[in-house]
């Protein structure tokens, strides 16, 4: 049985993934967006190598 953390992870995963499609479609400046997807990527990344412990 998944224990509430890993719950929680999981919604923070997609919401990760949601929120940079949104941002990344009403932004405008290529680098900025960029720049933001980067760093939503690395947290997305965070939060699936912490599933693992």
């Amino acid at each position: 049985m998944a224990n509430p953390n890993q719950g929680r992870r999981d919604i923070g995963i997609g919401i990760c993934i949601v929120l940079g499609l949104i941002i990344g479609a009403f932004i405008k400046r290529v680098h900025i967006g960029l720049l933001i997807g980067l760093g939503l990527g690395l947290l997305a990344s965070g939060l699936i190598a912490g599933r693992k412990r």
